[in-house]
């Protein structure tokens, strides 16, 4: 079984030379996810539109960060983190200003909005992949998807090359996906996840329509005997966990 995986890989690694050279993009990001009592999900998303995400515009204005954004759990999940940071940090030196800045600043938040956190998570992570065009704040729809990776790095991102990047594409080409990133935790061990799926479907329509999209271009993609090899492997490569359904919060 080990052999037959491995050929499969070497397949499917060559037949994503083309599609990896157009997507690969390794920065130095961080991904930090906040929790906070219900109670408070509705004072501290105010926080962070009012005084939180223009001080993150200042820091990306002033050469800090290269990009940023925010999502906010549509639903209040015990089990699941009520915002997310993905920062993009503009190099080395953005990374060494952000840890200046953590002294005063712990996670990027003012004390205000500190204090209404119980739990902050921060992942350095790099993002191997990426693809599309961001869409309308106000419509975009973003699905986050946590993997336990059970196979090496490299293992991963060639199974991600040949099997799940053709359908991220080929949802995009359907005019339902806007954009997708692939981050794989720098130091995974003792974390939930070791690679995060962030996949900005463009509106609530094309969100409720994923089901269809999903068959339909799976479909296609059989008639690829390298990408049906992987489909049919018994070879189990990740663990799902939790799914997150967000939305991105804007500045006021």
């Amino acid at each position: 079984m080990r052999i037959l995986w491995t050929l499969q890989l070497m397949l499917l690694a060559l037949a994503a030379t083309a599609h990896a050279a157009e997507g690969t993009e390794t920065s130095n990001a961080m991904l930090i996810s906040y929790h906070v009592p219900p109670a408070k999900r509705i004072a501290f998303r105010e926080q962070l539109e009012k005084e939180e995400l223009p001080q993150l515009q200042k820091w990306k204005a002033q050469g800090l960060l290269k990009n940023f954004q925010m999502l906010f759990n549509r639903v209040a999940d015990s089990e699941n983190w009520d915002a997310l940071l993905v920062l993009d940090f503009a190099g080395a030196t953005g990374i060494s200003q952000w840890q200046q800045m953590e002294r005063k600043r712990p996670a990027g938040l003012s004390p205000e909005a500190l204090a209404m956190t119980s739990a902050i998570h921060s992942t350095p992570v790099s993002m191997p992949r990426r693809a599309g065009t961001p869409g309308a704040a106000n419509e975009s729809v973003f699905v986050v998807i946590p993997y336990a990776t059970l196979v090496s790095a490299g293992d991963y991102l060639k199974y991600a090359d040949g099997y799940v990047l053709p359908q991220f594409d080929g949802w995009i080409q359907e005019g339902h996906l806007q954009r997708y990133s692939i981050y794989a935790a720098n130091l995974p061990a003792g974390r939930p996840w070791s690679t995060m799926i962030v996949l900005e479907y463009k509106n609530e329509e094309a969100l409720a329509n994923r089901s269809a999209v999903v068959a339909k271009v799976r479909a296609r993609l059989s008639e690829n005997p390298q990408w049906k090899a992987i489909s049919d492997s018994k070879t189990k490569v990740r663990d799902e966990k939790q799914v997150v359904i967000a939305e991105q919060s804007q500045a006021r």
